[in-house]
C-alpha cells in the first residue's frame, strides 16, 4: 500500500501529500522518491506514515480498507490495534475497551484537549517502547501529565498533582483509599518516571507491565472522574 502511494506520488506529481508526509515523519524532503527511501523497513516509520495518509480525504477509504484487510489476514497478535485513525498499542481487549477506547471517548469536549494529547501520547510511547525501552519512563510522564492536567480541571486550579491528589478525589467522589492510591500512583511515577534519579544518574527502567498497569490505571481514574454524573 506504501509503495503505491509513493509511486502514484513520483509519477503524478503529488509532491505536496509527500513534503506533507515527510513532515510527519520528521524528515526533510529530498526532493520525488524520498518517503520511500525514508520507511524503508522501519515498523514505526509504516505506521506513522499510513496514519498520516488516512488524515488526508483522498486516501482515507484507501488506508482504512488496506488496514482492515492486513489485520483479517494477521494470524498472530502483532501488538497493534487500529482505532479512529490511530495505532495504539494492544492489551487485553476488555481492558483496553473500558480503559483506553472509554477515555479516549470521554475526552473529546474542548476543556480536556490537554487531557487528550498527553493520554494519546502516552499511548504512542507504549506503542513504540518495543522498540525503544527507553520510552517506558516517557509513557509515565505522559499519563501522570495527562492525570494532572484532569485535576486542574476538577478542581479548578493550576496545582500540581501532588498538591491537588486529595481535593481531586473528593471531587470526584470517591472513598478515602482512592486517596492512598493515588498518592503511590504519584510516588510512583516520581520513582520511575518524572525525576533525574540520585545525582543525576538515570533512573531503572520499569518493566512493561508494570507501565502498561500504570496506564491502565490512568485510564481508570479518568473515567470515574469524567463519567461520575453520567
Amino acid at each position: 500500500m506504501l509503495q503505491v502511494a509513493t509511486r502514484r506520488n513520483a509519477f503524478g506529481g503529488w509532491t505536496i501529500l509527500e513534503k506533507y508526509v515527510c513532515s510527519k515523519l520528521g524528515e526533510r524532503f529530498a526532493g520525488e522518491g524520498s518517503l520511500e527511501r525514508l520507511i524503508g523497513h522501519d515498523f514505526d516509520k509504516c505506521l506513522i506514515t499510513l496514519e498520516a495518509l488516512f488524515a488526508d480525504p483522498e486516501w482515507e477509504d484507501i488506508v482504512k480498507q488496506g488496514i482492515e484487510d492486513i489485520f483479517a489476514d494477521t494470524e498472530i497478535d502483532i501488538g497493534i490495534r487500529w482505532k479512529n485513525g490511530e495505532f495504539l498499542p494492544a492489551g487485553a481487549p476488555a481492558l483496553d475497551a473500558a480503559l483506553v477506547n472509554d477515555p479516549l471517548n470521554l475526552l473529546v469536549a474542548p476543556e480536556y484537549k490537554g487531557i487528550s494529547d498527553a493520554f494519546k501520547k502516552g499511548l504512542d510511547h507504549f506503542l513504540h517502547s518495543t522498540k525503544k525501552a527507553a520510552l517506558l519512563a516517557d509513557v509515565l510522564t505522559d499519563m501522570y501529565e495527562a492525570l494532572e492536567a484532569l485535576a486542574k480541571v476538577v478542581c479548578k486550579n493550576e496545582k500540581d498533582l501532588s498538591d491537588n491528589g486529595e481535593s481531586f478525589i473528593s471531587e470526584v467522589g470517591l472513598a478515602d483509599p482512592y486517596k492512598r492510591m493515588l498518592k503511590e500512583y504519584i510516588k510512583y511515577a516520581n520513582d520511575f518516571g518524572r525525576h533525574a534519579g540520585p545525582q543525576g544518574k538515570a533512573k531503572p527502567l520499569p518493566s512493561r507491565r508494570e507501565v502498561e498497569a500504570f496506564m491502565y490505571l490512568t485510564g481508570l481514574f479518568i473515567r470515574v472522574a469524567i463519567s461520575k454524573d453520567a
